[in-house]
């Protein structure tokens, strides 16, 4: 029975696809398949992934005839899951045999958590790695818990396990309500976040290799601060959405409304660097 499903989209991803195949038909955790959808990529990805099919039935490959955009190959995946578990990989990030084991093991000991996230590691382009960031998640629920995790929560926890069931409508949400790129996958961690239902499993490792993103702020591409002001405004409107959709006492609510306002600096864009460059027309 397939447990997991892993989604790996990729477009022209020879240099390290290998290495990401290898590693997940290697994972101790031997009941995934793996989705991976090419979009009409131009190098050797397609002799690279029709060589681990052949070898390994888990592998499900689908070539796009053309290319579909980014947003759209990266969702498909989680559109065909029908396992109880969801994970994407990057076709460049690499992780410890044993992560999906060990994530997997978290969320069945966390029967209320929606993700799993173990230890994050960042390679840089000249293959220095980062210190470890251990997940810390706080045993105490409320406002102190709340705030712990949305200021402690690293980008990497996005490639941990989910639910599925849970990921899904998050992922509709996020894309009708917010339709960028750029800080999607930290609003998509946010509602987990405001209801503590994250996991860990410390003990495995996830290395995510940073490469240059065409499609936000911090691209190489100078984006105009009109732009970077909407983003902003977008993002701390979805949040704030998020908290009135919970629950809270209104001294919580208020609370967290005024975290936001320090968290879309955090997780978008400083404001403080918004103000810079418009002192000095950089």
């Amino acid at each position: 029975m397939t447990e997991v499903t892993i989604g790996v989209p990729v477009y022209n991803g020879q240099d390290q696809l290998e290495e990401c195949l290898e590693c997940l038909v290697g994972q101790t955790f031997r009941e995934i398949e793996i989705l991976l959808f090419d979009n009409a990529s131009t190098d050797k990805t397609q002799t690279i992934v029709e060589r681990f099919a052949a070898a390994d039935s888990r592998i499900k490959y689908t070539r796009r005839p053309t290319n579909v955009g980014a947003v759209k190959n990266f969702i498909t995946p989680l559109e065909q899951a029908t396992s109880p578990y969801f994970m994407w990989r990057a076709h460049d990030d690499i992780s410890a045999p044993d992560y999906v084991e060990k994530l997997v093991a978290a969320l069945k000991r966390t029967p209320t958590a929606a993700l799993a996230t173990g230890t994050i590691q960042f390679e840089r382009p000249n293959g220095r790695l980062t210190r470890d960031y251990v997940p810390s998640i706080p045993t105490r629920r409320g406002l102190s818990g709340i705030l712990n995790l949305m200021f402690g929560s690293h980008a990497g926890w996005y490639y941990g396990i989910w639910k599925t069931d849970i990921l899904r409508p998050l992922i509709d949400k996020v894309w009708t309500d917010f339709p960028y790129a750029w800080a999607s996958d930290h609003l998509t961690l946010y509602p987990i976040l405001l209801d503590q239902q994250v996991t860990a499993a410390p003990e495995t490792k996830f290395i995510q290799r940073v490469t240059p993103k065409a499609h936000g702020p911090r691209s190489g591409q100078r984006q105009p601060i009109p732009e970077l002001m909407k983003l902003r405004h977008e993002f701390l409107r979805c949040c704030d959405a998020m908290v009135d959709d919970r629950q809270f006492d209104p001294f919580t609510k208020l609370a967290i409304k005024a975290a936001n306002r320090l968290y879309v600096g955090k997780r978008v864009y400083p404001m403080k660097k918004i103000i810079k460059r418009t002192l000095f027309r950089y």
